[in-house]
Protein backbone atom coordinates (compact mmCIF):
# COMPACT_ATOMS: atom_id res chain seq x y z
CA UNK A 1 0.00 0.00 0.00
CA UNK A 2 1.79 3.15 -1.19
CA UNK A 3 1.52 6.58 1.37
CA UNK A 4 3.03 9.34 0.19
CA UNK A 5 2.32 11.02 3.92
CA UNK A 6 0.62 11.04 6.73
CA UNK A 7 -0.68 13.30 9.51
CA UNK A 8 -1.31 13.40 12.65
CA UNK A 9 -3.23 15.86 14.47
CA UNK A 10 -2.47 16.27 18.34
CA UNK A 11 0.76 15.02 19.56
CA UNK A 12 -0.37 13.56 23.44
CA UNK A 13 0.65 10.05 24.29
CA UNK A 14 -1.64 8.58 21.59
CA UNK A 15 -0.69 11.14 18.68
CA UNK A 16 2.96 11.03 19.06
CA UNK A 17 2.55 6.83 19.96
CA UNK A 18 0.53 6.54 16.24
CA UNK A 19 3.21 8.78 14.27
CA UNK A 20 6.43 6.53 16.01
CA UNK A 21 4.78 3.46 14.56
CA UNK A 22 3.88 4.96 11.48
CA UNK A 23 7.58 6.30 10.70
CA UNK A 24 8.68 3.27 12.06
CA UNK A 25 6.81 0.45 9.59
CA UNK A 26 6.90 3.20 6.60
CA UNK A 27 8.91 4.82 4.29
CA UNK A 28 6.38 7.87 4.13
CA UNK A 29 6.68 11.77 5.65
CA UNK A 30 4.45 11.72 8.89
CA UNK A 31 3.55 14.96 9.72
CA UNK A 32 2.39 16.11 13.43
CA UNK A 33 0.53 18.75 14.24
CA UNK A 34 -0.27 20.92 17.51
CA UNK A 35 -1.26 24.07 18.78
CA UNK A 36 1.73 24.79 20.74
CA UNK A 37 5.46 24.32 20.50
CA UNK A 38 5.53 23.14 23.98
CA UNK A 39 3.78 19.76 23.38
CA UNK A 40 5.75 19.52 20.03
CA UNK A 41 9.05 19.26 21.58
CA UNK A 42 7.56 16.77 24.14
CA UNK A 43 6.52 14.68 21.60
CA UNK A 44 9.79 14.83 19.67
CA UNK A 45 11.39 13.79 22.89
CA UNK A 46 9.23 10.90 23.48
CA UNK A 47 9.65 9.65 20.24
CA UNK A 48 13.77 10.01 20.25
CA UNK A 49 13.67 7.89 23.79
CA UNK A 50 11.17 4.96 22.16
CA UNK A 51 13.85 5.05 19.40
CA UNK A 52 16.86 4.81 21.49
CA UNK A 53 15.29 1.78 23.69
CA UNK A 54 14.51 0.12 20.06
CA UNK A 55 18.64 0.30 19.45
CA UNK A 56 19.60 -0.78 23.86
CA UNK A 57 16.86 -3.82 22.83
CA UNK A 58 18.83 -4.35 19.53
CA UNK A 59 15.62 -4.34 17.76
CA UNK A 60 17.08 -1.60 15.55
CA UNK A 61 20.59 -0.07 14.65
CA UNK A 62 21.54 3.92 15.57
CA UNK A 63 21.06 4.80 12.08
CA UNK A 64 17.69 2.95 11.48
CA UNK A 65 16.00 4.89 14.64
CA UNK A 66 17.47 8.06 13.59
CA UNK A 67 15.66 7.66 10.37
CA UNK A 68 12.24 7.04 12.09
CA UNK A 69 12.75 10.01 13.98
CA UNK A 70 14.13 12.04 10.57
CA UNK A 71 10.71 11.21 8.92
CA UNK A 72 8.70 12.84 11.22
CA UNK A 73 8.20 17.01 11.08
CA UNK A 74 6.28 18.80 13.53
CA UNK A 75 3.96 21.69 12.64
CA UNK A 76 1.80 24.22 13.93
CA UNK A 77 -0.74 24.70 11.06
CA UNK A 78 -3.09 21.98 10.36
CA UNK A 79 -2.35 22.95 6.20
CA UNK A 80 0.70 21.12 6.32
CA UNK A 81 -1.47 17.78 6.45
CA UNK A 82 -2.53 18.66 3.25
CA UNK A 83 -1.89 16.16 0.78
CA UNK A 84 -2.08 13.46 2.78
CA UNK A 85 -3.39 10.04 2.18
CA UNK A 86 -4.77 9.69 6.04
CA UNK A 87 -4.85 12.04 8.69
CA UNK A 88 -5.38 10.50 12.11
CA UNK A 89 -6.97 12.78 14.41
CA UNK A 90 -5.60 11.98 18.17
CA UNK A 91 -7.00 15.02 20.04
CA UNK A 92 -8.63 15.17 23.71
CA UNK A 93 -11.69 13.06 24.06
CA UNK A 94 -14.11 16.12 23.40
CA UNK A 95 -16.81 15.77 21.02
CA UNK A 96 -17.16 19.64 19.94
CA UNK A 97 -13.16 19.61 19.51
CA UNK A 98 -12.95 16.79 17.52
CA UNK A 99 -16.19 17.65 15.39
CA UNK A 100 -14.60 21.27 14.64
CA UNK A 101 -11.07 19.44 14.05
CA UNK A 102 -13.02 17.54 11.26
CA UNK A 103 -14.91 20.55 9.50
CA UNK A 104 -11.52 22.42 9.24
CA UNK A 105 -9.73 18.79 8.00
CA UNK A 106 -12.17 18.39 5.49
CA UNK A 107 -11.44 22.26 4.14
CA UNK A 108 -7.75 21.34 4.39
CA UNK A 109 -7.64 17.62 2.78
CA UNK A 110 -7.82 16.21 -1.12
CA UNK A 111 -11.23 14.65 -1.32
CA UNK A 112 -9.37 11.51 -1.78
CA UNK A 113 -7.76 11.93 1.91
CA UNK A 114 -9.36 9.16 4.59
CA UNK A 115 -10.13 11.11 7.92
CA UNK A 116 -9.79 8.96 10.67
CA UNK A 117 -10.74 9.43 14.11
CA UNK A 118 -8.34 7.99 16.96
CA UNK A 119 -11.48 7.25 20.19
CA UNK A 120 -12.34 5.15 22.38
CA UNK A 121 -16.21 5.78 22.49
CA UNK A 122 -17.29 8.84 20.71
CA UNK A 123 -19.58 8.40 17.96
CA UNK A 124 -18.01 8.34 14.64
CA UNK A 125 -21.28 9.19 12.68
CA UNK A 126 -21.62 12.78 14.69
CA UNK A 127 -17.87 13.52 13.72
CA UNK A 128 -17.81 12.31 10.28
CA UNK A 129 -21.34 14.48 9.91
CA UNK A 130 -18.52 17.77 10.58
CA UNK A 131 -17.81 16.66 7.18
CA UNK A 132 -18.76 17.06 3.59
CA UNK A 133 -17.43 13.33 3.52
CA UNK A 134 -18.69 10.96 5.63
CA UNK A 135 -18.68 8.07 3.73
CA UNK A 136 -14.44 8.33 4.27
CA UNK A 137 -14.35 9.01 7.73
CA UNK A 138 -13.88 5.92 10.05
CA UNK A 139 -12.69 5.34 13.57
CA UNK A 140 -9.57 3.99 14.66
CA UNK A 141 -9.44 2.98 17.94
CA UNK A 142 -5.22 2.47 18.44
CA UNK A 143 -4.45 1.02 22.26
CA UNK A 144 -1.78 2.57 24.50
CA UNK A 145 1.32 2.47 24.28
CA UNK A 146 0.47 2.69 19.84
CA UNK A 147 3.94 1.38 19.12
CA UNK A 148 3.47 -1.62 21.24
CA UNK A 149 0.05 -2.85 21.63
CA UNK A 150 -1.55 -5.03 18.46
CA UNK A 151 -4.90 -3.88 18.32
CA UNK A 152 -6.17 -1.39 16.70
CA UNK A 153 -10.15 -1.42 16.46
CA UNK A 154 -11.91 0.16 13.22
CA UNK A 155 -15.56 1.66 14.01
CA UNK A 156 -18.00 2.15 11.09
CA UNK A 157 -20.01 5.73 11.25
CA UNK A 158 -23.28 5.12 10.00
CA UNK A 159 -21.95 6.21 6.29
CA UNK A 160 -18.75 5.07 5.84
CA UNK A 161 -17.71 3.17 3.01
CA UNK A 162 -16.67 -0.27 2.46
CA UNK A 163 -13.87 0.74 0.66
CA UNK A 164 -12.73 3.40 3.80
CA UNK A 165 -13.08 0.10 6.14
CA UNK A 166 -10.78 -1.73 3.59
CA UNK A 167 -8.22 1.10 3.66
CA UNK A 168 -8.16 1.20 6.61
CA UNK A 169 -7.24 -2.45 7.11
CA UNK A 170 -4.62 -2.41 4.76
CA UNK A 171 -3.45 0.59 6.55
CA UNK A 172 -3.16 -1.12 9.49
CA UNK A 173 -1.82 -4.31 8.29
CA UNK A 174 1.55 -1.83 7.19
CA UNK A 175 2.11 -0.48 10.68
CA UNK A 176 1.88 -4.36 11.95
CA UNK A 177 -1.82 -4.10 13.55
CA UNK A 178 -4.20 -6.56 13.75
CA UNK A 179 -7.81 -5.07 13.33
CA UNK A 180 -11.18 -5.64 14.36
CA UNK A 181 -14.23 -3.88 12.94
CA UNK A 182 -17.36 -2.55 14.79
CA UNK A 183 -20.41 -2.34 12.14
CA UNK A 184 -22.13 -0.66 14.55
CA UNK A 185 -21.48 3.04 16.14
CA UNK A 186 -22.71 1.82 19.77
CA UNK A 187 -21.13 4.41 22.40
CA UNK A 188 -17.79 2.35 24.06
CA UNK A 189 -17.53 0.28 20.86
CA UNK A 190 -16.34 -3.34 21.86
CA UNK A 191 -13.34 -3.47 23.60
CA UNK A 192 -14.48 0.20 26.10
CA UNK A 193 -17.61 -1.12 26.32
CA UNK A 194 -16.54 -5.14 28.09
CA UNK A 195 -13.23 -3.05 29.66
CA UNK A 196 -15.55 -0.47 31.47
CA UNK A 197 -17.67 -3.26 33.01
CA UNK A 198 -14.40 -4.79 34.35
CA UNK A 199 -13.20 -1.68 35.92
CA UNK A 200 -16.75 -1.49 37.41
CA UNK A 201 -16.76 -4.86 39.01
CA UNK A 202 -13.38 -4.77 40.71
CA UNK A 203 -14.25 -0.97 41.78
CA UNK A 204 -17.66 -2.46 43.44
CA UNK A 205 -15.39 -5.50 45.34
CA UNK A 206 -12.62 -2.45 46.60
CA UNK A 207 -15.52 -1.08 47.88
CA UNK A 208 -17.32 -4.10 49.30
CA UNK A 209 -14.18 -4.86 50.97
CA UNK A 210 -14.07 -7.78 49.27
CA UNK A 211 -10.22 -7.60 48.69
CA UNK A 212 -7.66 -5.07 48.42
CA UNK A 213 -7.05 -3.76 45.38
CA UNK A 214 -3.17 -5.66 45.25
CA UNK A 215 -5.23 -8.73 46.07
CA UNK A 216 -7.58 -8.06 43.15
CA UNK A 217 -4.92 -7.13 40.62
CA UNK A 218 -3.10 -10.31 41.59
CA UNK A 219 -6.00 -12.65 40.88
CA UNK A 220 -7.22 -11.30 37.50
CA UNK A 221 -3.42 -11.59 36.40
CA UNK A 222 -2.73 -15.01 37.46
CA UNK A 223 -6.65 -15.93 36.98
CA UNK A 224 -6.64 -14.47 33.71
CA UNK A 225 -3.14 -14.51 32.30
CA UNK A 226 -3.40 -10.70 32.10
CA UNK A 227 -0.19 -8.71 32.16
CA UNK A 228 -1.97 -6.15 34.43
CA UNK A 229 -4.63 -5.57 36.93
CA UNK A 230 -7.98 -3.95 36.58
CA UNK A 231 -6.16 -0.80 39.39
CA UNK A 232 -2.83 -0.82 38.00
CA UNK A 233 -4.62 -0.32 34.14
CA UNK A 234 -6.79 2.11 35.50
CA UNK A 235 -3.72 4.15 36.54
CA UNK A 236 -2.21 3.41 33.46
CA UNK A 237 -5.17 5.36 31.75
CA UNK A 238 -5.73 7.84 34.21
CA UNK A 239 -8.85 7.75 36.50
CA UNK A 240 -10.53 11.23 35.14
CA UNK A 241 -10.22 9.51 31.67
CA UNK A 242 -11.95 6.20 33.16
CA UNK A 243 -14.70 8.42 34.69
CA UNK A 244 -15.69 10.42 31.89
CA UNK A 245 -15.60 7.29 29.66
CA UNK A 246 -17.93 5.65 32.34
CA UNK A 247 -20.06 8.35 32.83
CA UNK A 248 -20.74 8.28 29.14
CA UNK A 249 -21.80 4.72 28.61
CA UNK A 250 -23.92 5.64 32.23
CA UNK A 251 -26.08 8.26 30.12
CA UNK A 252 -26.24 5.95 27.19
CA UNK A 253 -27.05 2.15 28.89
CA UNK A 254 -28.29 3.14 32.37
CA UNK A 255 -27.71 1.78 35.64
CA UNK A 256 -25.44 -1.29 34.39
CA UNK A 257 -23.08 1.37 33.58
CA UNK A 258 -23.17 3.62 36.82
CA UNK A 259 -20.06 4.94 37.86
CA UNK A 260 -18.71 4.33 41.18
CA UNK A 261 -19.04 6.16 43.73
CA UNK A 262 -15.00 5.26 45.39
CA UNK A 263 -13.59 6.32 40.93
CA UNK A 264 -15.57 9.63 41.53
CA UNK A 265 -14.37 10.44 45.04
CA UNK A 266 -10.52 9.78 44.34
CA UNK A 267 -10.87 11.61 40.94
CA UNK A 268 -12.43 14.71 42.88
CA UNK A 269 -9.97 14.28 45.15
CA UNK A 270 -7.19 14.79 42.50
CA UNK A 271 -8.92 18.02 41.45
CA UNK A 272 -8.92 19.20 44.95
CA UNK A 273 -5.71 19.58 45.12
CA UNK A 274 -3.62 15.99 45.18
CA UNK A 275 -1.51 15.10 43.00
CA UNK A 276 -3.00 15.25 38.95
CA UNK A 277 -3.51 11.97 37.42
CA UNK A 278 -2.89 10.18 41.32
CA UNK A 279 -4.01 6.71 41.26
CA UNK A 280 -4.94 4.08 43.74
CA UNK A 281 -1.44 2.73 43.97
CA UNK A 282 -0.22 5.87 45.36
CA UNK A 283 -3.57 6.51 47.46
CA UNK A 284 -2.39 3.05 48.86
CA UNK A 285 0.71 4.40 49.96
CA UNK A 286 -0.32 7.48 51.53
CA UNK A 287 -3.32 4.76 53.35
CA UNK A 288 -6.13 6.06 51.43
CA UNK A 289 -8.97 4.17 49.75
CA UNK A 290 -6.64 1.36 48.41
Amino acid sequence: MAINKVGIIGSGLMGTGIAFVTARQLETEVVVVDVADKFLQKSRASMEAMASRAVEKGQATREQAATWVQRVRFSLDKKDVAGAAIVIEAVPEDLALKCKTFAELDELCSGDTMLATNTTGLPVTQIAAATKRPDRVIGTHFFNPAAVMKLVELVRGCATSDAMVAKAQQFCASLGKETIVVQKDFPGFVTTRILNGYFLEALHCLEEGVASAEDIDKGCKLAYNHPMGPFELMDLVGLETVLAVSQDLYSSFGERCRPSVLLRQMVNAGRLGRKAGQGFYSYAAKGKNA
